[in-house]
């Protein structure tokens, strides 16, 4: 049990992972190379107005008059002062512009920044997997998963992935491994984050949605796709987790944007190569529920599950109560959303009644049958996903003209007075 692994032994087989950040330092500072050479310039500035012209040459051994040797010894300490300056500047640089994360994360670190795991740390109530902390100063949320591969690939595959980074995806921070076997991820807590699923189904008032505009809905999708898109084509991936739980939404009012999470979580923890089940019910390809390994082509899938809830704001499976025959009927959102394109005006009664009728129909019709597309169940009539993205951001475009056009302007003044 967590509570039982601080204090022992790692086994063996135990092992600490990290992200090793080497070859984005080097990538870094190629980068600032102008920058550090600016900052030592004034210095051999200095260093060359105080040496003499002879550039400290020695003196004759036969010459004792010490001239030359009062020379070279001038340059030297000149030499010694631009060289210092030159290395706390380069420390400076480093400071200031090259990240102390992925860190070097060890079981013990984990625990002792988590106070053993305690439940007063766990990220969500009644979750025993996920928990929040202070890693070096760093908000963190850490995931325990299940370890389905080779210590060794899993550290070259972090050492990969730890490079990867995009402003619509969750930062990885890096991950460790406990006694017992289990991979631990570590990454970035998004500040003031809510879920994607929250937002869409509050508990408390159904009725409500922050995302009540149109334009919101198509931001999100947008962000969603562009990292979904990433995760394949820059980071040569399947993320194999993307739900709307796992799309955190950050910000306020009409800058909401969405973070993708636990990107790499399935790579890491080896759930590519095995043929067990993994994944949300709704969201799973038809070739996974039948055992098959995950691939992008699942992910696309998911995703267009995805675009159909912000478009609807149902889940993905429901189970609704028939009073006629009194046992409950499975209502699936494919199926929904398929009918809805097939009947004249089924459209404008599927969307989301809390855009209360604020959206254009054809932008709905045309992102809900490229989610269907989305959805196909023969993989290979899956759009590639950075043909969806371009799709979205297209959709998105014109959803942000649409929102323009029909804005209420706020720049009218009225003045109320006798003629």
């Amino acid at each position: 049990t967590p509570a039982n692994w601080v204090g022992k032994q790692e086994s063996p087989t135990s092992f600490s992972l990290w992200s090793p950040m080497v070859g984005v330092r080097r990538h870094q500072m190629c980068k600032t190379k102008s920058a550090t050479a600016t900052a030592a310039a004034p210095s051999m500035a200095r260093s060359s107005a105080t040496t003499p012209t002879t550039h400290g040459r020695r003196s004759p051994r036969g010459n004792t008059n010490g001239t030359h040797r009062t020379s070279y010894s001038t340059s030297s300490a000149a030499l010694s002062t631009s060289s210092s300056s030159a290395a706390s500047s380069l420390e400076a640089l480093k400071k200031d512009s090259l990240p102390d994360l992925p860190l070097l994360l060890t079981f013990a670190e984990l625990a002792a920044a988590t106070k053993n795991f305690s439940p007063a740390h766990r990220l969500a109530p009644g979750s025993s997997n996920s928990f929040r902390c202070a890693l070096r100063g760093h908000p963190a949320a850490v995931f325990r998963r299940a370890l389905r591969r080779d210590p060794a690939e899993v550290s070259a595959r972090l050492a990969v992935l730890g490079h990867c980074h995009h402003a619509a995806i969750a930062r990885l921070y890096g991950a460790a491994a406990s006694p017992d076997g289990a991979l631990f991820l570590a990454y970035e807590l998004v500040p003031g984050a809510a879920p994607l699923s929250a937002l869409l189904r509050g508990a408390n008032n159904p009725s409500f949605t922050p995302l009540a505009s149109w334009h919101s809905r198509l931001r999100l999708a947008a962000d969603a796709c562009d990292a979904l898109s990433y995760v394949h084509l820059q980071a040569g991936t399947v993320h194999n987790r993307l739900s709307s739980s796992s799309v955190l939404v950050c910000g306020q009012g009409p800058l909401l944007r969405a973070k993708l999470a636990h990107f790499g979580s399935a790579d890491l923890a080896g759930e590519l190569r095995g043929r067990r089940i993994e994944g949300t019910r709704g969201y799973m390809a038809p070739e996974l529920t039948a055992g098959g390994s995950p691939t992008r082509r699942s992910d696309v899938f998911a995703l267009g599950v995805l675009l159909l809830e912000l478009v609807s704001g149902q889940e993905p499976v429901r189970y609704e109560f028939n009073k006629a025959t009194g046992e409950y009927e499975r209502t699936s959102l494919i199926e929904s959303a398929s009918a809805a394109c097939g009947g004249e005006g089924g459209m404008r009664r599927w969307v989301d009644r809390r855009l209360k009728d604020s959206f254009p129909v054809e932008a709905a019709e045309a992102l809900t049958m490229l989610a269907l597309q989305c959805v196909a169940k023969d993989p290979p009539a899956r759009p590639e996903m950075s043909w969806v993205a371009a799709k979205v951001s297209k959709l998105f475009l014109e959803a942000q003209d649409w929102a323009d056009k029909f804005r209420i302007p706020t720049d009218i003044s009225i003045s109320m007075a006798p003629r």
